[in-house]
């Protein structure tokens, strides 16, 4: 493949690619959210919803901050806040969200625990608690943004050796930390489920019911576990190459950087993806939420109409 044809078909991916993710993905969330607002909340379930919110937020600022401008030919005072302030707001919410998902992993292997005081510790004052010290955490922990981020040939980006250490820790919290500790979390929970399956009698209906619907939390937990793995694997893999490769090869030719460039935004939108995408998933893996979805489109016939309406599952 040519030069002109890679670049040309990198270009339509940033102009069509980033509105439809914009538009799909907030769609999604916000079918996400009222379905989860409207149904009685445990700690997972107010992690689905917090996850929503943020994405919502995550895919919103970025997507039309990317579609707005791509380069900063003006080195004013007002176009470095901007660029800082982009880096600084992206990487937050972006950390909170995959914090949030790790956060589901191990609520989801308390809950399935098969002592008490394990499950007691699945709250939904906790889970409040939980979300709001990962804010906190990541926009102390992601000071070092806005201070070293900078314009450079009309880039807003990093450079020098920051660019090395700024890929070690993109490679560290984005694309090493969450799925390994959320597939263990969902390795142990597996084994909590199995274990309990054969030590735990029938109980009764309504705990079985219960069970059911903390089952069902727990798939879309663990589809969730799978799409970010699969979205947001090739993104530090690829910043940190590039990173590298730019501080260590002087000389890089224009094929190199041609395809260093398509295979970055290649995987800057599939982690844009991640953001956007949990509402499908859901729907593809969770039959329960497939059944709640439905009932939400019912419901609001039935609100035109004036009859009464169907509750969402519990």
């Amino acid at each position: 493949m040519s030069l002109t044809s890679l670049t040309t078909i990198q270009n339509s991916l940033n102009y069509y690619g980033y509105p439809l993710i914009l538009t799909l993905g907030n769609i999604g969330n916000l079918f996400i959210f009222i379905i989860f607002s409207r149904q009685q909340h445990n700690a997972c379930s107010f992690y689905v919803l917090s996850l929503a919110i943020v994405n919502n937020i995550y895919l919103t600022f970025n997507c039309l901050t990317r579609m707005l401008s791509y380069s900063f030919i003006s080195s004013s005072l007002a176009a470095f806040a901007y660029c800082k302030i982009r880096y600084y707001i992206s990487g937050t919410f972006g950390q909170v969200a995959k914090t949030i998902i790790v956060l589901a992993c191990i609520d989801r292997y308390m809950m399935t625990h098969i002592y008490i005081n394990f499950r007691a510790c699945s709250t939904l004052k906790r889970a409040k608690i939980m979300v709001f010290i990962s804010f906190i955490f990541w926009l102390i922990a992601g000071c070092h943004i806005p201070i070293l981020v900078t314009i450079n040939n009309g880039l807003c980006t990093v450079f020098g050796i920051y660019a090395v250490y700024f890929s070690i820790y993109v490679l560290l919290a984005i694309g090493i930390l969450p799925p390994t500790i959320s597939a263990i979390f969902g390795y142990l929970t597996y084994r909590n489920l199995k274990f309990r399956r054969v030590r735990i009698q029938p109980r009764i209906r309504h705990t079985n019911k219960i069970t059911r619907r903390e089952r069902g939390l727990l798939i879309l937990v663990m589809s969730e576990v799978i799409l970010y793995i699969v979205t947001t694997t090739l993104y530090p893999i690829t910043l940190t190459e590039i990173s590298l490769s730019r501080y260590y090869m002087s000389n890089k030719s224009h094929q190199h950087i041609a395809i260093e460039n398509f295979i970055f935004t290649l995987s800057t939108i599939f982690a844009y993806i991640n953001h956007g995408a949990s509402f499908y998933m859901y729907l593809i893996s969770s039959k329960s939420f497939r059944r709640d979805f439905k009932r939400l489109f019912i419901n609001c016939y039935r609100k035109l109409k004036r009859l009464p309406l169907t509750e969402l599952s519990r």
